[in-house]
């Protein structure tokens, strides 16, 4: 376990055991965006004991939850994890499901027209189309 991971959980509240420090190593150290499946397969051969998917799924909850990652909805029911927390929003690419972190500043404001009992506190963009070759 890296110190800066070590560190990245603690500042969070969240216990550094060995299997929630592979895999937020394993997510902050990836740009792709991966489910739950793919970091159970990323990281399922990293440690010296059996890794469960409860397991998988339980720390991803758990660093989710810290704010130490963020879950990303891409398709129903689909959840993908990313360890960029700041603020940004997501591009995905339609034909290869590849999903693209975009500057949240790069994103023209929206224009909300919401009844005056609505008060917002964040919101996400998720763009679909497809990438030019």
């Amino acid at each position: 376990m890296t110190s800066h991971i070590e560190e990245l959980l603690t500042t969070h509240g969240v216990k550094p055991t060995a299997q929630r420090a592979v895999i937020a190593e394993y997510l902050v150290g990836t740009d792709c965006h991966p489910t739950a499946d793919e970091v159970f397969q990323a990281v399922s051969t990293k440690l010296p004991v059996s890794l469960s998917r409860a397991t998988v799924y339980n720390t991803l909850n758990a660093l989710v939850e810290a704010g130490v990652i963020k879950e990303v909805i891409t398709d129903p029911g689909r959840v993908r994890y990313d360890a960029n927390v700041s603020d940004h929003h997501h591009f995905v690419d339609v034909k290869t499901g590849q999903v693209y972190d975009i500057d949240a500043h790069k994103v023209s404001a929206l224009k909300l027209d919401l009844a005056p009992e609505f008060s917002v506190n964040s919101y996400h963009v998720t763009i679909f189309g497809e990438v030019k070759k």
